[in-house]
């Protein structure tokens, strides 16, 4: 049987701190100074991003070209998945900008879908943190409105500047769950 239920705080840092051991500070430190690097350079980052992703996308392909290969499947069903793996990532490694417009836009979704969360959210909670829930809600409506607006080509700044940014805070969380004692 699956346990559903989901873990608290303490099991959550345990893991972590169990997962990265004795490299969590410099984990740390390298998440922060990439960060610091992406927010200081966004067109790098952006670019790195889109690299990555695709490089991701084509792996993924390949690893289903062989998974449908060794099964001998010959329906065109069997062979989408790989295809439209292999085909994304060929994309986004032909064409990085647009690839990062379309991270731009998968990120302007994020935000529109996050703040419909964080709105709703407090309902669910009988009002638990409501002014915070709408504090996020309405950052994270500006937010997919800036990426919206400055569409397609904003996207090659801003990209870069929340992987950035997310780098940075990933990094300093893993300072604090690596001092934090349970």
């Amino acid at each position: 049987m699956i346990n559903t239920t989901p873990p608290d705080i303490a099991t959550i840092i345990k893991a972590e701190q169990r997962f990265l051991g004795k490299f969590t500070l410099v984990a740390a430190i390298i998440l922060i100074v990439v960060g610091f690097f992406g927010v200081m350079s966004p067109v790098i980052m952006s670019a790195v991003t889109v690299g990555i992703l695709a490089a991701i996308l084509i792996i993924g392909g390949l690893t289903w070209v062989v998974h449908s290969y060794q099964l001998h499947t010959h329906g065109l069903a069997d062979w989408l998945r790989p295809i439209l793996l292999l085909a994304t990532g060929a994309v986004m490694v032909a064409l990085p900008a647009a690839g990062i417009a379309s991270i731009g836009l998968l990120f302007a979704l994020y935000f529109t879908i996050d703040a419909y969360r964080n709105f709703t959210r407090p309902k669910a909670l009988g009002g638990l943190g409501r002014r915070w829930f709408i504090f996020s809600g309405i950052i994270d409506v500006v937010i997919a409105l800036l990426f919206i607006a400055t569409w397609p080509k904003g996207s090659l700044i801003l990209v870069g500047i929340f992987v950035g940014v997310n780098l940075i805070f990933d990094g300093v969380v893993l300072i604090v769950l690596r001092n934090t004692v349970i």
